[in-house]
């Protein structure tokens, strides 16, 4: 009761403090967001209560293994005999007993049902844990979602900017009779699919909105902290620098953090053991149970004719008792020996599809990061082509097409740095899920 509680208390003061921030009108952080998604999640409130269920389990399972006592006591009255000459058989008897038994001998049952029931304890704790890392998962997700939405809003607001100002040159050069109707018309289209461009970045910026609003439980207008990417640059650099051998290393460095830090991997763990457990308790079937008993009792006759010297009855016992089913406690053995044996072999399936993904993961991380130098250099060629493209539209010495041509080149390399921003903070996040981590700075600091 008293682990309830303290779950209950931790989850309201969670929730208070989630309140409380959300009239503060400040910019939302990622680690507030996180924070705020972990105290409105059912889900986790769920893992909470699911540990307390597991180590309430498990101390009862402890319980079993010491003496049970119990009391009793009792009032006894004997009616008179209906002969009206003998009145004398009138009884009024007091009594009272405690008694104890205790298992004495189980070939080791309780023992290891007491160790299964820890285990389950355990694997309730690292389904808590897998809970907390998925659901920071999910806020980094859409914290980054909407940030790049927002990021190509603002891309698709320049290039329909730029597209109306060619327009109305285009237009001015139309009006003077230096520009055919056909190029002024592409230049029209180009408006136009700058137009929609923008609008389906805005509509994907309020679906990116709803989601943050939706885990965080505040308003969907609520400003977002802005990533600074500058603090990134060194390990940018660092992991650009990696040859085929320092990358390999580092690998094998993130699948010893994952090792070590993994609730996924202590759950296949503990999921074999609890399997093999739960094997070796169907075997203490075979064996027998010897119990010990004792009882101590008190009685006094209290009533007219009935008076005597208490008596003071006690007695001290032991049974055996054995199951005589053997083709039901065999088949038992060999459900649980087929359990565990499937148990067995998914955790080692699950640890080797985990360290494949560990690894793919890693790969994604260090490719986006190369990723950003080359889209920022594409994105620097494509703005300095543009603006000498169009100094020459306006001296007439560039075509319509081809300033739209160098216009699509910097949308669509801008799209590519905002894109490639942003997938490697989201790789870095998945990551560092994967290894079980709640902050991937653990990761970052293994780049060297």
């Amino acid at each position: 009761m008293r682990t309830a509680t303290r779950t209950a208390t931790a989850l309201l003061l969670a929730a208070a403090t989630a309140t409380g921030f959300a009239g503060a009108g400040e910019a939302l952080t990622l680690q507030r967001a996180r924070a705020l998604t972990l105290s409105r999640s059912a889900t986790l409130r769920s893992a909470l209560f699911a540990v307390d269920a597991a180590s309430l389990a498990a101390q009862a399972q402890g319980y079993a293994a010491l003496p049970s006592l119990a009391v009793s006591a009792g009032v006894a009255y004997g009616y008179p005999p209906t002969a009206a000459s003998d009145q004398t058989g009138n009884s009024l008897d007091a009594s009272a007993a405690i008694s104890a038994t205790m298992t004495v001998f189980d070939g080791g049952k309780t023992s290891a049902l007491v160790e299964e029931y820890g285990v389950a304890t355990e694997a309730a704790r690292e389904s808590l844990r897998s809970a907390r890392v998925s659901l920071i998962g999910q806020a980094d997700a859409a914290f980054f979602a909407v940030l790049e939405a927002q990021a190509s809003v603002d891309a698709a607001a320049s290039d329909l900017k730029a597209a109306e100002s060619r327009q109305a040159v285009a237009r001015a050069k139309i009006e003077a009779g230096s520009l055919s109707e056909s190029a002024y018309l592409q230049s029209e289209a180009d408006t136009a699919g700058y137009v929609t461009t923008l609008v389906l970045a805005r509509k994907t910026l309020s679906s990116a909105k709803a989601r943050m609003a939706s885990l965080t439980g505040l308003p969907a207008t609520t400003d977002l902290a802005q990533i600074d990417f500058s603090s990134y640059a060194g390990l940018l650099a660092k992991l650009s620098a990696l040859d085929e051998a320092g990358i390999d290393a580092l690998a094998n460095e993130v699948l010893a953090l994952a090792k070590a830090n993994s609730p996924a991997l202590a759950g296949y763990s503990l999921s074999s053991r609890q399997a093999q457990l739960a094997e070796a308790v169907a075997r203490k079937s075979y064996m027998p149970t010897v119990a010990a008993g004792f009882s101590q009792g008190f009685s006094q006759g209290l009533g007219h004719g009935s008076a005597s010297s208490p008596s003071f009855p006690g007695s001290v016992s032991l049974t055996a008792s054995m199951s005589l089913d053997p083709w039901s406690a065999k088949n038992a053995v060999d459900s649980a020996s087929v359990a565990s044996a499937r148990a067995i072999l998914g955790a080692s399936q699950g640890e080797t599809d985990l360290e494949l993904s560990l690894v793919q993961a890693l790969y994604e991380w260090i490719s986006s990061a190369g990723s950003i130098g080359s889209a920022a250099k594409a994105l620097e060629y494509a703005r300095s082509n543009y603006e000498s493209v169009l100094e020459r539209f306006e001296l007439s010495s560039a075509t319509t097409s081809d300033l739209s041509t160098a216009e699509a080149l910097v949308s669509a390399d801008e799209t590519a740095l905002i894109a490639a921003r942003y997938g490697f903070l989201s790789n870095l996040s998945i990551l560092g899920g994967l290894a079980g981590l709640e902050d991937a700075a653990e990761l970052a600091a293994l780049v060297r």
